[in-house]
């Protein structure tokens, strides 16, 4: 089976009237009661871990190494044992200080690093974004402790990480904008390397918190369990980050959450006529929720991860049909099948 476009005319007619609010219109959020955070008294502040760590003299480092550790006592660790892997288990004395030396006098590295500061010279706006997002946190999970937030150079590594969910760190160097020439060159593809944005920081630091605090991947999971487990985490970036764009939680363009948008039924029709839904076998239905340019079996125009797309909007009508679900109950259900029944989702267009 192949999916029906709808009408080219129609669908050219409302893009071009939405053309002048493209960025808004993709927002197409839902628009349930946002709380107010006034009262949360937190303020967000961000550690530049790669400011500090550029500046050390190459030829007398290790004083400042030994500075590196006082003042970053958590996160120092994990920069070299986890985020760069340059201290060996064996390695009981300090010779990953001198990987560590060379890492920061590599040409190329400080190039980076020079790359990095021009575009991020200031990470006010930052602080911002993240003390916002927070405050929605903490008004829905009074009792988790806010991480500290630590920026670094990672070479191309991961881009957010989190660690016990007390600690929070992001690789500057990827979020340098999608056409960063060495982005390609290593072999990011351009379905990835559009999410490798400002914009797109706190959304995935603050899903990264989420799947740090709840996310389980059982083993013989269905597929409709996969789909509502990552439901449940667009779902958790509605509430703590409730005025950012749908596009943007999601990592689409505005053009590929429209199509979601106008094939919702004819989407929920393919997955449910092919008997996708209650597949155990993770290496036939992966295909259909992992990061990928398009959706095996669907029209050119899908993006991929369709599955994650209506595991959020599954998850969204089970909120609206159970009002008296707290976030960090819905967040604990790990059954996907009895969030679909409970939700009565059917899309009707």
């Amino acid at each position: 089976m192949v999916l029906p476009y709808k009408n080219r005319l129609g669908a050219m007619a409302v893009a071009w009237a939405a053309a002048s609010v493209l960025f808004l219109f993709a927002a197409c959020n839902t628009k349930p009661t946002i709380p107010d955070t006034n009262h949360i008294d937190l303020t967000v502040t961000i550690q530049r871990f790669e400011k500090d760590l550029f500046a050390c003299d190459t030829t007398v480092y290790e004083p400042c190494f030994d500075g590196l550790e006082q003042k970053y006592p958590q996160f120092f660790p994990v920069y070299i044992n986890n985020l760069l892997g340059i201290r060996q288990p064996s390695d009981t004395g300090r010779l990953y200080r001198q990987n560590l030396r060379r890492f920061i006098a590599n040409a190329d590295l400080r190039a980076l690093y020079d790359t990095v500061m021009l575009k991020y010279p200031d990470i006010t706006p930052l602080e911002k974004e993240f003390t916002a997002a927070f405050k929605y946190y903490k008004y829905y999970l009074p009792h988790q402790p806010v991480p500290a937030i630590v920026t670094h150079v990672s070479e191309f590594g991961t881009a957010v990480a989190t660690f016990d969910s007390t600690l929070l760190a992001v690789s500057l160097d990827m979020f340098l904008g999608k056409d960063f020439v060495y982005y390609q060159s290593i072999g990011i593809p351009r379905f990835i390397t559009y999410r490798l944005q400002p914009p797109f920081i706190v959304p995935t630091a603050m899903k990264a918190m989420a799947k740090a605090l709840y996310e389980t991947k059982p083993t013989e999971a269905k597929l409709i369990d996969r789909m509502v487990e990552e439901g449940k985490l667009l779902y958790f970036l509605d509430k703590v980050l409730p005025y950012t764009p749908d596009s943007v939680k999601m990592g689409f363009s505005a053009a590929a959450l429209q199509w979601c948008l106008d094939n919702e039924k004819e989407m929920w029709t393919f997955f449910v006529e092919k008997d996708l839904l209650y597949n155990t076998k993770a290496l036939e239905y992966m295909k259909y929720i992992t990061e990928a340019p398009n959706t095996p079996g669907m029209p050119p125009d899908a993006p991929g991860q369709t599955g994650v797309w209506l595991g959020w909007q599954i998850v969204r009508k089970f909120m609206q049909q159970n009002p008296n679900v707290t976030l960090d109950q819905l967040m604990q259900i790990t059954d996907g099948q009895d969030i679909l029944k409970r939700s009565r989702y059917k899309p009707t267009k």
